[in-house]
């Protein structure tokens, strides 16, 4: 008759439960995504979750998870107290509605962000290849090759922050340096640098503003018409 000595027994038990706990921990996780699949609905083509709105050609929302999901021609809308709001496309979005937390990406085409500041007319516009927002899109993060829009000028870098309460855009070189193209009374200036700040409405004075620091480098081009006499 075969015996096991004490250190023998005490690994194959060791073993068994390892093994044993492996499998419950496995049955666990796998009956949770079921059941948050199971609890997923579809509904309507319009989310709606307080200042938060996103509309999509296809929706589902998990009600476990608190999780919306959304594709194809997905728009995000969120309205703020102070009268500015934010308008996001994508062609796919999951939102969190109890965290307030999203994110927004496309399939071969880029996702955009508008922020329109009370009483403007015009909308700075956030270009890139995914995006992520938190506070129901008070702060909005870009990565990719993004590409912003003013009024002002151009902004193009690799990624870009986005803060609503301070109406202000960081840019910060990762792989690229940003670099800016500011427009004024005829003259293109052109500059590049480690970190760039935009910001849009600067103390709610209508007043646009570019900070710049770390081996700021660039130029000025100057425009202008002329006109020939004929006799």
């Amino acid at each position: 008759m075969r015996t096991l000595n004490l250190k023998h027994l005490l690994l194959r038990i060791s073993e068994r439960f390892l093994i044993d706990f492996v499998v419950s921990l496995s049955v666990v996780f796998f009956s949770a995504a079921v059941s948050c699949a199971q609890d997923s609905i579809f509904k309507s083509k319009t989310f709606d979750n307080k200042n938060t709105e996103i509309i999509a050609d296809k929706t589902s929302f998990d009600k476990k998870c608190s999780e919306f999901s959304a594709s194809g021609n997905v728009k995000v809308v969120s309205k703020f107290t102070n009268g500015k709001r934010v308008e996001a496309s994508g062609s796919f979005a999951k939102y969190n509605a109890n965290s307030g937390k999203g994110k927004l990406w496309g399939r071969g085409e880029k996702t955009s962000v508008k922020y329109f500041v009370k009483g403007s007319s015009t909308p700075v516009i956030i270009w890139a290849d995914k995006m992520q927002f938190d506070k129901n899109g008070e702060n909005i993060k870009a990565y990719g090759d993004v590409f912003v829009v003013t009024s002002s000028g151009t902004i193009s870098s690799d990624n870009a922050a986005f803060d609503q309460k301070t109406s202000s855009v960081v840019f910060k070189k990762d792989k690229k340096r940003p670099v800016a193209e500011v427009i004024y009374e005829g003259r293109k200036q052109l500059y590049e640098a480690n970190k760039i700040i935009f910001y849009d409405n600067d103390n709610n004075n209508d007043v646009k503003k570019i900070f710049m620091e770390g081996d700021v480098k660039g130029k000025i081009e100057m425009e202008d018409t002329i006109n020939d006499a004929k006799n």
